[in-house]
């Protein structure tokens, strides 16, 4: 069961600093490349945020840094919550970085769809839970807009696509390189193969 969570912000004061919320306790910043609020001088973060935030301890940490950065009058990169990785930690697990096949099609992107059962790689037969990756590509050997997974361990495995989405690496770029074996990251790996015209144990 994931359920997702919820601001509580009862006893915060929250009224008394000039910061208003939504129905479900958000606050929603005046600036979101900075994060600060109607308020001048106070910044908001983590699970305070309405979407498109996400409700997740390390983009929480990520906007954490945007907010100190704004306040000390530093250079700032805003979060890009497109290429934040998405977990749910159930059973099986998910995760994902970047768009799926429909919002990429929503985007006006043309795409290549690729994907493989765990189970088509050694270390997916060992764990016997099944699972799968999905990769969204421009159509072309274009770049890479999101990548999938469902299975034992994809939480682990997700890392390895945030930079090849938040990179804009395409499925040629990927291929380069090797990935260990026996782990499930080899059919993330015989995925961008595929998708690169390079396949080996798909056809």
């Amino acid at each position: 069961m994931a359920v997702g969570r919820v601001p509580v912000t009862d006893g915060l004061g929250l009224a008394a600093a000039g910061l208003a919320t939504d129905a479900r306790g958000h606050v929603t910043p005046a600036d979101w490349d900075c994060l600060e609020t109607s308020a001048p001088g106070i910044h908001v973060v983590g699970d305070l945020l309405p979407p498109p935030s996400l409700g997740l301890a390390h983009a929480s940490f990520a906007k954490g840094l945007v907010g100190r950065r704004d306040a000390a009058g530093r250079a700032l990169r805003p979060v890009d919550y497109t290429a934040v990785p998405r977990v749910t930690y159930s059973s099986p697990q998910t995760a994902s970085v970047g768009l799926t096949e429909a919002e990429a099609i929503a985007h006006g992107h043309e795409v290549t769809v690729n994907s493989m059962p765990l189970t088509g790689i050694a270390k997916g037969m060992v764990h016997g839970q099944g699972g799968t990756v999905k990769v969204v590509a421009e159509k072309g050997g274009g770049r890479i807009l999101g990548v999938h997974l469902v299975g034992p361990h994809v939480s682990e495995m997700i890392a390895e696509s945030q930079p090849v989405v938040g990179w804009d690496a395409e499925a040629a770029d990927v291929a380069r390189h090797v990935h260990p074996h026996p782990t499930p990251s080899e059919a993330v790996g015989e995925v961008m193969l595929s998708l690169a015209g390079r396949g080996l144990h798909q056809v």
